[in-house]
Parts: C-alpha cells; sequence; structure tokens
C-alpha cells in the first residue's frame, strides 16, 4: 500500500527568508514539513527523501517536533474588504527555551487545519522543566472563499467562523 503525505515548505516570520528544500547528490531535503491531518497533526524538521528514480522518492528521516499545547483558539474577523480573519492561539510550550515555529496551515473544503510546534533543545542545552504560556497571531488566507460557515483546528482545538459574503 502506497501512502502520499504532503508537506508544506514553510517561510520563517522572524527573518522573513524562505528556507528552500535543496536537491543534491540524489537527497532531497526539507528544512521543515507539516502533515496537514485533523485528527493527527505532525510537525517535522530536517526532512531528507532519496530519490529511488523514475520521479519517485523515499523517506529516510525526519525529526519529530513537539507540538505545542493549545488552550484557545479566538478567532478576529476585521471589517474590510475583501474581509481579513486572523487567529490569536494562547498554550504552552514544554519548556521556556524552545522557540515557538511558523505555523503549517492548509485548508480541506471549509476546515482550516492549523499545526502548531517548538524547537527542540540541543544535546547538550538543558532548561528548567515548567511550562511557558505564549500567544501568537496569524492570518488565515480567506480571499475566494464563499459565504458560509467555517472551522479551524489547531493542534486538535477546534472553533469555528461565518463569513457573511463571499470574497
Amino acid at each position: 500500500m502506497r501512502y502520499f503525505i504532503s508537506f508544506i515548505l514553510l517561510v520563517n516570520l522572524h527573518t522573513l527568508q524562505a528556507q528552500p528544500a535543496i536537491y543534491m547528490e540524489n537527497m532531497l531535503t526539507v528544512p521543515q514539513g507539516a502533515v496537514l491531518d485533523a485528527d493527527n497533526p505532525a510537525y517535522y524538521n530536517d526532512i531528507q527523501f532519496n530519490n529511488t528514480g523514475g520521479g519517485n522518492f523515499q523517506l529516510v528521516t525526519a525529526q519529530t517536533a513537539n507540538l505545542v499545547s493549545v488552550d484557545t483558539v479566538v478567532i478576529n474577523i476585521m471589517e474590510s474588504f475583501p474581509v481579513q480573519v486572523s487567529l490569536t492561539v494562547t498554550g504552552n510550550k514544554s519548556v521556556p527555551c524552545v522557540e515557538s515555529q511558523t505555523p503549517a496551515i492548509g485548508r480541506q473544503d471549509n476546515l482550516f487545519i492549523v499545526v502548531l510546534a517548538e524547537t527542540t533543545l540541543g544535546p547538550a542545552e538543558s532548561c528548567i522543566a515548567v511550562l511557558d504560556p505564549f500567544e501568537t497571531t496569524f492570518s488565515l488566507d480567506v480571499v475566494g472563499l464563499t459565504a458560509g460557515t467555517y472551522a479551524v483546528s489547531v493542534n486538535g482545538t477546534e472553533a469555528e467562523f461565518t463569513l457573511d459574503v463571499d470574497n
């Protein structure tokens, strides 16, 4: 049985530079990627695929990133044209010594799936084991969507919003 997993290339918002995938010596290296599945979201770093020929690639390795714990998802709908929608997400990182990674955002029909992860500590790093609260806000691309009710799942925490006019 073959599985198709879609990885999304992410942009580092802190430096506003894309981290490109690199193909060299039959190896495709993707810095970050996410599996956008509302039931089993996942985020990966340092993903490597081996070129097996004929346009096919086989996964060699990927480092699983910890997902942040999400407490609340607040949807903000701006009164503008076209309408703009953003999410404000609060929760906890596992320790204060890690950073939030770029959100992976996708949409399937009327469901936006968002995966939020944190960086990992290096092998020689240590950190006090205490939860670290965070709050982050980012936009959803709603341009071109029709009026209706939409759901958002952020690491499994869900919220809904309604668009009153077509975009």
